[in-house]
């Protein structure tokens, strides 16, 4: 079993993600777990007035907060604890956008050489730059722009590792970077008319010539990666 853990402050974002579609299913079917860690549950000592800030000014100055390396420090060790026990590989990493690129290929090596991922869901300006010496943490980003937090793209990790995971995809699915798949796809009806104008399904398509299918499918998988420059 794949286990993921994120450290995150909005830990509801990630129970409500779980819970869903492919995801939900191979949590069931006991292929992966997900369990969120709220840095606020590793604070030590409490505040008079009931406020417990997981977050402070940064040293040197700066515009917003950053958050303090103790509760995310105690957290991801929480989170790790259990996977040293059993020997397991490990591996954290701190989402952020000058990180390295996520990609297919980069899911795939880390589904292959661990078994537990510890995604670091950072807010406000930043965690504290000790938090990645300690755990000799990974930065990655999954695009070219800034979210409010890292919530979004841990749980985009997860989904492209969870669906590289033997058994986690059924029968009538499967990895589109191994099929030859049109960007465009067509199911019933033939011809299909909205505010008076027919949408037909593309003659080729209906013809039951696989070649003829496969050639056309190609053209338009070219045509996509030109208009993206790929």
């Amino acid at each position: 079993m794949k286990r993921f853990h994120v450290i995150t402050i909005f830990p509801d974002i990630v129970t409500a993600y779980a819970g869903e579609s492919i995801v939900a299913r191979a949590v069931k079917d006991k292929l992966i777990a997900i369990k969120a860690y709220n840095p606020r549950d590793f604070l030590r000592g409490k505040s008079k007035n009931g406020y417990r800030p997981v977050d402070d000014r940064p040293y040197g100055g700066g515009p917003g907060m950053v958050l303090a390396a103790d509760p995310v420090v105690r957290a991801i060790d929480r989170a790790l604890s259990a996977a040293r026990k059993g020997k397991r590989k490990t591996k954290v990493i701190i989402l952020s956008p000058q990180g390295k690129e996520f990609t297919n290929a980069y899911a795939e090596r880390l589904v292959k050489r661990y078994d537990d991922v510890v995604f670091v869901a950072g807010r406000y300006e930043g965690i504290d730059a000790r938090v990645k010496t300690i755990f000799r943490a990974e930065e990655v980003s999954t695009g070219p722009y800034v979210l409010t937090g890292g919530e979004l793209p841990a749980l985009t990790m997860i989904d492209a590792m969870t669906r590289r995971i033997p058994g986690v995809l059924g029968k009538f699915e499967s990895l589109e970077e191994s099929r030859t798949a049109s960007p465009d796809v067509y199911t019933r009806p033939e011809v299909y008319e909205w505010k008076g104008k027919k949408y037909r399904v593309p003659k080729v398509l209906r013809s039951g010539d696989h070649k003829k299918i496969d050639a056309w499918k190609e053209t338009r998988i070219a045509m996509r990666k030109k208009k993206k420059g790929e």
